[in-house]
């Protein structure tokens, strides 16, 4: 492999890792100033929602890979 593509992956993981860190802080700091009503709705949007975020945000890294190497 060469050093472009590791140097381009290990920048792609330390990005995720940072969005993911990010999302947690802002969660842990910004949850409890809100008043959210705890139903199972709001539960379940705020479990998936870094998911979704971290998966959209990967579907985009794909896209901008695919369109770099052709």
């Amino acid at each position: 492999m060469r050093l472009a593509t590791v140097a381009a992956q290990i920048g792609f993981v330390v990005k995720v890792i940072g969005l993911s860190t990010l999302i947690a802080i802002a969660f842990k700091t910004l949850a409890p100033r809100l008043s959210i009503p705890a139903t199972n709705a709001v539960s379940l949007a705020l479990v998936l929602t870094p998911s979704l975020l971290l998966g959209a945000f990967l579907v985009w890294q794909l896209g901008i890979t695919n369109t770099h190497s052709q």
